[in-house]
């Protein structure tokens, strides 16, 4: 039996939390991509932000190929001015990581969930 270490721990909270931070940024796209200027893209990129964020603390430094995109795209709206978001690519970003990176996630987190608390 396996039990789970400090840092298994962290990651599948990690996880959990950029889980919750995509759903999200789903719900604030389901009514269709916010305009600039709104309120709703301001919050967008926040859970995109957070997404990214919260990907890059379970990866522990190694980044992998599958957390880049997301990573990347965190690191960009960090240092980028509220007016010069662009809703489209935001909610291009949303689509994308539900379709190709919530499955990897969503798997990671069963695997650590399966370990022995």
């Amino acid at each position: 039996m396996t039990t789970r270490t400090d840092r298994e721990r962290q990651g599948l909270l990690r996880l959990t939390d950029a889980t919750a931070a995509l759903d999200q940024a789903r719900s604030i796209i389901r009514n269709g991509t916010p305009k600039p200027g709104d309120q709703g893209l301001l919050a967008l990129a926040y859970c995109m932000l957070t997404f990214g964020e919260m990907l890059k603390q379970a990866s522990h430094g190694l980044v992998t190929q599958a957390y880049s995109g997301p990573i990347a795209l965190r690191d960009k709206l960090a240092h980028l001015p509220h007016r010069k978001l662009n809703a489209e690519v935001l909610a291009a970003s949303v689509e994308r990581a539900a379709a190709e990176v919530l499955p990897l996630i969503q798997a990671r987190i069963q695997d650590l969930s399966n370990t022995s608390a």
